[in-house]
Parts: C-alpha cells; sequence; structure tokens
C-alpha cells in the first residue's frame, strides 16, 4: 500500500479530482525515470512513489488547466467553417433532391 495514501494527497493538497492527481503523478514519473533526478527521499525506488511524495512534500508542483477560458480564436474560426461547411453540404443534398 502507498504512503501516504491518494485521499490523504488529495485532501492535504486541496486537488479536485483524482485525474488530476494521477495525470500530475504519471507525468513526474515520467520526468524522475528519464532524468533519474529525486526531490525527496523515499525507500521506494519505484517512480510513481517517488512522485506521489514529491507531490505531497510540496517539493513539485504542478498548474490545471483553467476550464473557464473561452475558446481560442482559431477554435472560433475552425467552428465557423466547419458550420459553412456543414451548410454548404445540406444545400447542395437539398437542391439534389429538387432536381430529380
Amino acid at each position: 500500500m502507498i504512503y501516504p495514501s491518494i485521499n490523504e494527497i488529495m485532501k492535504a493538497k486541496n486537488i479536485d479530482s483524482k485525474y488530476t492527481l494521477v495525470v500530475a503523478t504519471a507525468k513526474r514519473a515520467r520526468e524522475i525515470n528519464q532524468t533519474k533526478v529525486t526531490f525527496s527521499e523515499c525507500k521506494s525506488d519505484k517512480a510513481v512513489t517517488i512522485a506521489l511524495h514529491e507531490i505531497y512534500e510540496n517539493k513539485i508542483s504542478f498548474k490545471t488547466a483553467d476550464t473557464s477560458k473561452s475558446m481560442s480564436l482559431d477554435d472560433t474560426i475552425m467552428n465557423h467553417i466547419l458550420e459553412e461547411n456543414m451548410n454548404n453540404s445540406s444545400e447542395e443534398q437539398f437542391d439534389m433532391f429538387e432536381e430529380e
């Protein structure tokens, strides 16, 4: 069993979801595997356990994406293009039925 537990980490660090914790832990574990640099003294040699300890001990920090932001300009342009294409294709289909 991993100490500290996932629930303890989430309460202590005010993390909103287990998914957020899993993603942050996985990213840090990959960094540990690639660089072999750790910031926490841990009995385990497993990267995931070390990453969890680092998060719990505030040795690393992570940012969450702000989902309340409005769509980017690129997304708005792409949505507009898709809507135009859908409208044009439905008009073409309607024209095909009228010709028969």
